[in-house]
């Protein structure tokens, strides 16, 4: 049972069936759980299962009820596989369900008439689920009766056959291996093949003449005491002959002709690898060696071969092979990590596919994320589809499951009601957008020194109209802490000179590093190499970047490389160099003032581009939160559509909305939000007004996680910024004026006062368990 898939309700059951109170930490509530699971599993349970739970059987029949029917809807609206989030969801959902019910002790007859139908109810959505995973039945063979067990240094093969008639009619027989515990996936990709092996002793004369190819489904996983490599045909496919494709060395003798339509399925130890090896000209194909001098290799003909390599790169220690001091292009296989390893505690951290299995497009992601976040993560997302799999009609409920289905829905005692939303007031009416801040105003409203005087009346005045465009050459050092704003003239042309000489201090040391240095400093050489290649792309259609010599795209690269000097830990990420583009444009290209004005912003979003995601969890969490609060029956359709993770507004949050607005506009966005006015998270209230204007066209359209991705990558450029700017104002003040029915959360996410001064301690510690709680209704 996958915890993770569980709602509060559902965990607080199962930890009370098992002897242990309730909890207010969801997650705490999860963990908890988890860890007696795999007591139970292992079969090493110290804990007294309490399953005579004091509860109201009348009441408890209801749950279930309206369970089973909630589950049935669940189940009739899955897009995907078995390897879906919605697909798992509905699985933990019953096996939570199963329990349930088995633990009900009922008396009465009804009750028991009840709980009778119940279990066929579910036993009805078992069989429902898994008709919809294949349309075809698989039975396994074993045509070798008297072969010798296998040891577990080799590659295992059974022989399967395929039923390709719905109707044809099957009879059971032994599998040649032992049922297999139930495991976690690590890595899943289609489309992988191998040569058909014909069982064939290594350098027999009849090698050459197998000729088949088959397409199958591979899969890394974990089971309790070893993780495999596993492959299995979905499908028979023929390739053009190669000699070098016949690679297979299986011990077994040839047992007859003509057996090229039998499937063989591979699983390999991942503790028996030796080595592996992609081909120098062939990248599409990897070789496996094993300890006992098996070799296997897979042919990645219409799939990438690279997150496979990944995923194994990250759940084994390995080293390049070197003889004769040059790589020969073998990857030795030292051992195999454990969980505790940090390449697979940072991938858990990642969370953003906490329980998903690792298909291609998540490796993908994961292997890519640090240096490219921007493209990988809406590339990853955009891949996500809603696929309807075809469903067998023959799977009837027998007429007690109906009418229990069906009671659930009519009767109003039976619906389980989730915590309400906050009822707000109406959404006040704001003026219009407001007049600029110029020149004469901005001046005046210093003293004879130079010290501006009255701080706040001029961040109003650029909250509600921006700056114009001739003095924000001025302002946007004062809005960035390149200056400070009590400073006099004086102390400013300090300013200027001493952090110039500190730029060039520290510019110097990179442009000074020697080529044995860097050859030396992969991390300094992989981040050079990545500006390089953004630099030459970011923002060349405007003139000011425009041209293949363009002197600007020169100063652009040293402030960047600068700033790894600056900041080490953090270095480059891809998306820094949006951030910097219309800086060194409004700074006239003077590197020391935009290299200290990018400091100040980086210092205000540095936490977007950690490779733990510290940043973007916490404002996707805020910002879930802030939409169920605002736009309740918006977040119930994302919600129903396993969308509300909000990570379609990934790219907006992590580069504050760069790629979203045009040019003009992004520069009046920004000295906006840099006016922390009326609270620091005001980008999040955009966010959700952006949302507010399109939650029309999402719900009616019914807008999956997909159409949701294209729709909001076609706002790009399009959305209106006095609109939204207005709307996300009116939403605040709304939100202000329902401040004390709001929950604790949102008051303190706005910077409005908290009621109780006990939350406030609490909720620091919250911000990851918020986070995945909000994710539980989706991804985890």
């Amino acid at each position: 049972m996958d915890v993770n898939k569980l709602e509060e309700e559902e965990l607080s059951y199962e930890l009370k069936s098992r002897g242990i109170a309730s909890m207010n930490n969801v997650n705490e509530m999860r963990s908890v759980l988890r860890g007696l699971l795999k007591i139970e599993v292992e079969g090493k349970s110290l804990m007294v299962t309490n399953s005579n739970v004091p509860l109201d059987v009348k009441s408890e029949v209801k749950t279930c009820v309206k369970k089973l029917q909630v589950i049935n809807t669940m189940i009739d609206n899955i897009k995907g596989d078995r390897y879906s989030e919605q697909y798992r969801t509905v699985d933990a959902k019953l096996c939570h369900l199963m329990n349930r019910v088995d633990k009900l002790m009922v008396t009465e007859p009804e009750d028991k008439k009840d709980r009778s139908n119940l279990l066929k109810g579910i036993l009805f959505l078992m069989r429902k689920m898994e008709s919809m995973t294949s349309n075809t039945t698989v039975i396994e063979t074993n045509t070798n009766e008297n072969d010798n067990a296998v040891g577990p240094g080799t590659v295992v093969l059974y022989e399967k056959n395929t039923i390709t008639e719905m109707n044809s009619t099957c009879r059971s027989s032994e599998s040649t291996t032992s049922d297999e515990e139930f495991g976690t996936e690590y890595f899943v990709q289609q489309g992988v093949a191998i040569k058909s092996l014909s069982k064939l002793h290594k350098g027999s004369k009849s090698h050459k003449n197998a000729e088949t190819h088959y397409t199958g489904l591979l899969k890394i996983m974990k089971y309790k005491t070893a993780k495999f490599i596993e492959w299995k045909p979905t499908e028979m496919s023929v390739f053009p002959d190669a000699d070098e494709w016949n690679i297979v060395d299986t011990g077994y003798k040839q047992i007859g002709k003509n057996k090229s339509d039998r499937n063989i399925d591979i699983k390999i130890n991942l503790a028996t690898m030796k080595s592996y090896k992609m081909k120098k000209h062939k990248k599409h194909q990897i070789s496996i060696l094993q300890t006992n001098g098996s070799l296997v290799t897979f042919l990645f003909e219409s799939s990438p071969i690279n997150d496979f390599v990944t995923a194994l790169k990250t759940l084994l220690h390995t080293e390049k092979e070197i003889r004769h001091h040059r790589p020969t292009g073998v990857i030795l296989v030292l051992g195999e990590r454990q969980d505790s390893d940090p390449l697979c505690q940072s991938i858990k951290e990642l969370k953003i596919f906490p329980d998903q299995p690792p298909t291609s497009t998540v490796w993908s992601f994961i292997s890519g994320f640090q240096n490219n976040p921007v493209e990988k993560t809406y590339e990853t997302f955009a891949k996500i589809s809603d696929v309807l799999l075809t469903r067998t009609a023959d799977t009837r409920p027998d007429q007690e499951v109906v009418e229990l289905l069906n009671r659930a829905e009519e009767d109003d005692e039976y619906t389980m009601v989730d915590h309400p939303p906050s009822v707000l007031p109406p959404r006040p009416k704001i003026k219009p957008r407001g007049n600029p801040l110029d020149q004469t105003t901005f001046y005046q409203s210093m003293d004879n020194e130079g010290r501006i005087i009255n701080v706040d009346k001029i961040k109003n005045i650029i909250f509600f109209g921006g700056c114009e465009h001739s003095i924000r050459h001025e302002v946007w050092k004062y809005l960035l802490g390149y200056y400070p704003w009590n400073s006099t003239r004086d102390q400013r042309l300090l300013i200027d000179k001493q952090q110039k000489i500190e730029y060039e201090r520290m510019k110097v040391q990179w442009m000074n590093m020697s080529f044995d240095q860097v050859s030396r400093f992969n991390m300094y050489r992989d981040r050079k190499s990545l500006i390089d290649k953004d630099v030459y792309r970011t923002d060349r259609t405007l003139d000011f970047y425009a041209g293949e010599e363009n002197k600007n795209l020169s100063k652009l690269h040293n402030v960047l490389m600068t700033y790894v000097m600056y900041n080490f830990d953090l270095g480059y990420v891809q998306g820094m160099s949006d951030l910097l583009s219309p800086i060194l444009m409004i700074m006239n290209s003077d590197e020391v003032e935009s290299f200290w004005c990018f400091v100040g912003f980086m210092n205000r979003v540095n936490t977007n581009f950690e490779l733990k995601q510290t940043g973007m969890k916490k404002q996707l969490n805020d910002l879930h939160y802030l939409l169920t609060t605002v736009s309740p029956k918006l977040e119930n359709h994302l919600k129903k559509m396993d969308s509300s993770n909000m990570y379609f507004c990934f790219r907006w949050l992590l580069v504050l909305f760069k790629r979203e607005f045009v040019h003009s506009d992004i520069m009046r966005l920004w000295e906006v939000l840099w006016t922390d006015i009326p609270c620091a998270n005001f980008h999040l209230l955009i966010c959700v007004a952006i949302l507010d204007n399109e939650k029309d066209i999402i719900i009616n359209e019914n807008y999956g996680l997909t159409e949701i991705l294209k729709h909001v990558n076609n706002l790009c450029e399009k959305i209106d910024l006095d609109k939204a700017l207005t709307t996300a104002y009116s939403i605040y003040e709304q939100l202000k004026e329902a401040q004390p029915s709001l929950q604790d959360s949102v008051n303190e996410l706005l910077g409005f006062s908290i009621s109780r001064s006990d939350t406030i301690l609490s909720n620091s510690n919250l911000t990851e368990d918020n986070y995945e709680k909000a994710l539980s209704m989706n991804y985890v």
